[in-house]
């Protein structure tokens, strides 16, 4: 038997496989406990990190043979059950809705997590909303390997929309059915917003014109696809909305149409926190937008003791002299069980160990401080702060957080530098994503991940790209939508030559102006 000891305190048994030298990665899914293989189970990063025996080991890079026991972190687990990434707001003009009979069906598809809410369209109220993770992240943890998957591995893009549709939508779409007491058959349409990688998933059409620039996607332009043709258990119509550029995708166009950007004339700037983080700059002289590859840091992934916020995790710290306060995603309090921090929990930690001179503006942890003690792992050794008794961030966990923080910042910078604008030329600055629904704005701006704007100029939005497609739901016009991907510029930063010099400025720990 191979005993089994769970994030949560718990521990079962299991008989040892017939074959000891199947993959663990592939032992424990058999098991119903799926780890996170972000770069698809290649041994390139540390998602599916378990103790055996004291020693901690790339589940995906262990067999079976001679395990006696098992030890699961809460950030080696692949998470279902989300926090904040459904709750959007909608601003500028109330929507203009055409009530008509049936459900619709608003759908965030990201690359870490999939969001829905269900619409009663005749009266415009919505029933249910949710989230699942995105299965596609076995594949990889980012867009960048799923295409490399698609591209290499024969059939590859085919288990990529299964992953998606079989294992996630429609298990979403069942949930959100069950908690509104209502059919899927009901459903009458359903509107998609995603990144372009996301929706070419979707369609199940082909990623090589994603794997090398010049990049030549299938599609930018809306389209409509079948949902009993996906494989989905009923007979609806799903819009897909238009993305902006290859990298750039409806995802953000729908966020800026959520938010009101579309139809207001002021200097406005959208930052979509996520994997693939998305960058909208509307001023009078024009539209710009990019991506930048801001990683899974923001959603607890390649972190120690990472996870998506969700109940049960923690989703801030605050300090007091020589002591860290928690707060937990749900309203919960601590417990044996809170062994994981949301992204947005490791801003905070960024920014108050700054202040308290736990780190140097560099990422570095001070060991003449006295909670800064050596932390050591099978490959890597360094510094680390307990923020309890069961969670620690080391000095590898800031380096990540770093360069996905340098990376936003930098795209920011960039966009700003495009347009021949300064960081006072914007007069709203939406913060959107899961991510940003927790984030600690003054935080963010401590450390350099936001522009040092003044409150009153900054509005969390939540999931803007849910909210988005919500609004198209109810109104059918894409009017604005078509304007903004007629009139947008998009960047390819590795085509500016400043951008590499932005980044390299914004990786260390301070405001940015």
């Amino acid at each position: 038997m191979i005993r089994i000891e769970k994030p949560d305190g718990g521990s079962i048994e299991r008989p040892r496989p017939q074959d000891p030298s199947q993959l663990l990665t592939n032992w424990l899914e058999q098991q119903q406990i799926p780890l996170n293989t972000r770069c698809g189970g290649r041994g390139f990063c540390q998602g599916c990190l378990v103790e055996i025996e004291g020693i901690t080991l790339r589940a995906c890079q262990t067999d079976c043979q001679s395990i006696s026991s098992i030890r699961i972190p809460t950030s080696s687990l692949r998470d279902h059950s989300l926090s904040g990434v459904s709750i959007f707001e909608i601003d500028g003009p109330a929507p203009q809705s055409l009530p008509r009979p049936g459900l619709g069906l608003a759908l965030d598809i990201g690359t870490t997590t999939v969001a829905a809410a269900l619409w009663d369209l005749k009266n415009g109220v919505c029933l249910a909303h949710g989230a699942l993770a995105n299965e596609q992240r076995r594949y990889g943890d980012n867009v960048l390997s799923r295409i490399d998957h698609a591209v290499s591995m024969g059939g590859g893009s085919a288990k990529l929309q299964s992953a998606l549709i079989d294992e996630t939508i429609q298990p979403l779409i069942d949930r959100l059915c069950r908690q509104a007491s209502r059919c899927s058959e009901e459903i009458a349409e359903a509107v998609a917003a995603g990144n372009t990688v996301m929706l070419h998933s979707l369609a199940g059409s082909s990623l090589s014109g994603f794997a090398a620039y010049p990049f030549k996607p299938e599609f930018l332009t809306a389209r409509t696809l079948s949902a009993r043709s996906l494989g989905l258990d009923a007979d609806f119509s799903i819009l897909c909305g238009h993305n902006l550029g290859p990298f750039v995708g409806a995802d953000i166009a729908l966020g800026a149409y959520a938010c009101g950007m579309t139809s207001k004339s002021e200097t406005a700037l959208l930052i979509d926190f996520g994997t693939n983080g998305e960058i909208l700059l509307k001023h009078p002289g024009g539209t710009l937008a990019t991506a930048t590859a801001a990683g899974p840091a923001f959603e607890g992934g390649r972190l120690r003791y990472g996870a998506p916020a969700h109940d049960g995790v923690v989703s801030a710290l605050q300090r007091q002299p020589q002591s860290w306060q928690i707060s937990i995603c749900g309203g919960g309090k601590a417990s044996a069980k809170t062994r994981a921090l949301s992204g947005a929990a490791y801003i905070d930690f960024l920014a108050l160990a700054l202040r308290d001179g736990i780190l140097s503006p560099m990422g570095r942890m001070n060991p003449q401080h006295p909670e800064v003690k050596p932390v050591g792992t099978a490959d890597q050794n360094g510094y680390g702060v307990a923020v309890t008794s069961r969670i620690s961030v080391t000095e590898t966990d800031v380096a990540e957080l770093i360069q996905a923080k340098a990376a936003i910042a930098a795209g920011v910078t960039t966009l700003l530098e495009v347009a021949g604008l300064s960081v006072n030329a914007i007069q709203t600055l939406y913060i959107a994503g899961g991510f940003g629904y927790h984030l600690n704005i003054a935080h963010a701006i401590a450390i350099g991940m936001l522009p040092n704007l003044s409150a009153e100029r900054i509005k969390i939005i939540g999931n803007a790209s849910l909210g988005g497609a919500s609004r198209l739901l109810q109104t059918q016009d894409d009017t604005d939508l078509q304007d903004l991907a007629a009139h947008t510029r998009v960047i390819e930063l590795n085509q500016i030559n400043s951008f590499e010099d932005h980044f390299i400025d914004a990786m260390p720990l301070q405001p940015t102006n």
